[in-house]
């Protein structure tokens, strides 16, 4: 028996670092996959903050098409999301818009439900047009479904593209794969769009449903039919009282899928507002990141990389001058900041405070440039929990023992969190930095 003991005790100690890695890398690979479709999500929106998430997209990799209806036409509006992925199938995401005018409104208010059953959008829409179905059968919210049926007349915005039509894609290509995502009435659509594509025969190997803050779509029987067959995460966050609504206020919803729940960040006010799912969605991926690197054999999170170029660049610690309120915010700055760095500086040799403790020494290791930062808060006067995030970037030129460039850039609060505003205050700079980078380069050749 001891010894028996003593063998499985080996094999735990064999096995277990492989366990852990494998689980810390699913784990980092889902965080992944959820802030991706949060970042999409908030693209789908035809506003400032989604204007500006779709070009942050578009700056990492991310190919946009962009579905609108007609004009004079109210339905869905949603984006295709792109992607190419080393030695893998093409990578998409489609994400729906959620409630953006009061036509979405009447949607969501239109609470009646429809017999939901078909192989083909014609079927889809003869069906639900049938009366007296009993609710034994899959029935579903009548407003979310006109929504979903709508998607078939969008146009894209950009007439010079050729519409894509991912229900053939993914039955012509098998190894295609597609992330369906949304927050609120988009999630809901997303959720009833995910059911149509299984039922027209999509694997449901190719597809994942992804929702933020979205209500339940369908009743006790359409759950039942979908759960065991429709991949689905419903992120939620504690307060918001969209995700239950149909189920407290009217009878025979119910939600399905596996539920991951999140604390709403204090920042925001209503639990219910996507810019408190995008930050939440970021700092989970950072945090499981961070445990995939804190793994035992397992690499660290993207790696500096050198072109080759003899060029270095000293990258100093970011000073954190935030007030003591918003401390717990700088970590997550930083990795933003670095993983920025790692991208915009790709074609440098770079070089931290883990290689080099100080400028000196950088200059001394052959770094031609220091890139020095500093992120501060300036509350804003009669309103609570906002601020001005301050991201400030001095670029020193070590060569010549002087300042090469400054930039300064500030963006508020009242309508992102701390750390989104203080991504789009690094992303403000840097293309400047890197145009910074190149005229130096170029004048120390000339």
């Amino acid at each position: 028996m001891r010894r028996l003991m003593s063998v499985v005790f080996i094999l735990i100690l064999v096995y277990m670092p492989a366990t852990v890695r494998a689980d810390a890398r699913e784990d980092y690979q889902e965080a992944y996959k959820i802030y991706i479709c949060a970042a999409a999500s908030v693209a789908a929106y035809d506003d400032r903050i989604g204007e500006l998430a779709t070009r942050y997209l578009q700056e990492d990799g991310w190919k946009i098409s962009r579905y609108i209806q007609a004009q004079g036409n109210s339905g869905a509006r949603f984006l295709v999301a792109q992607k190419e992925v080393a030695g893998s199938e093409p990578l998409y995401v489609l994400a729906i818009v959620g409630t953006e005018n009061k036509e979405d409104v009447k949607a969501d208010l239109t609470i009646d439900k429809v017999y939901f059953a078909g192989s083909s959008q014609e079927e889809f829409v003869r069906n639900a047009e049938k009366k007296d179905i009993p609710n034994s059968e899959p029935k579903v919210h009548r407003g979310f479904n006109n929504f979903v049926q709508s998607a078939a007349d969008a146009v894209l915005s950009s007439g010079q593209q050729p519409r894509v039509s991912l229900s053939d894609l993914l039955l012509t290509n098998k190894a295609g794969n597609l992330y369906l995502t949304g927050h609120s009435l988009g999630g809901a659509a997303a959720t009833l769009a995910g059911a149509r594509l299984i039922s027209m025969g999509i694997s449901p190997k190719q597809i994942e449903v992804i929702t933020f803050g979205a209500p339940a779509v369908g009743n006790a029987a359409f759950a039942s039919a979908f759960e065991p067959v429709l991949p689905l995460i419903r992120v939620v966050q504690s307060g918001d009282p969209v995700t239950g609504i149909l189920q407290g206020l009217v009878r025979g919803y119910k939600q399905f899928g596996r539920e991951i729940k999140w604390d709403s960040p204090k920042w925001v006010e209503d639990a219910h507002r996507l810019p408190g799912y995008l930050d939440s969605a970021i700092k989970n991926y950072y945090d499981k990141r961070r445990k995939l690197a804190e793994a035992p054999a397992e690499l660290s999170g993207p790696a500096a990389v050198s072109s080759g170029k003899q060029e270095g660049i000293y990258i100093a610690p970011l000073k954190n001058s935030l007030p003591e309120g918003l401390t717990a915010e700088y970590g997550y700055m930083r990795e933003a900041l670095e993983d920025e760095y790692r991208k915009q500086l790709s074609d440098y040799l770079v070089k931290n405070e883990n290689d080099i403790p100080t400028w000196e020494q950088a200059a001394e290791a052959g770094c031609h440039w220091a890139v020095f930062s500093e992120v501060s808060a300036t509350r804003v006067k009669k309103e609570e929990n906002t601020y001005y995030i301050t991201f400030t970037l001095v670029l020193y030129d070590l060569v010549n023992n002087r300042v090469a460039d400054t930039a300064v850039f500030s963006t508020n609060t009242r309508n992102v969190t701390p750390l989104e505003a203080f991504i789009h205050s690094f992303r403000g700079i840097s293309p400047h930095l890197n145009k910074s980078l190149v005229n130096l380069q170029a004048s120390l050749q000339s």
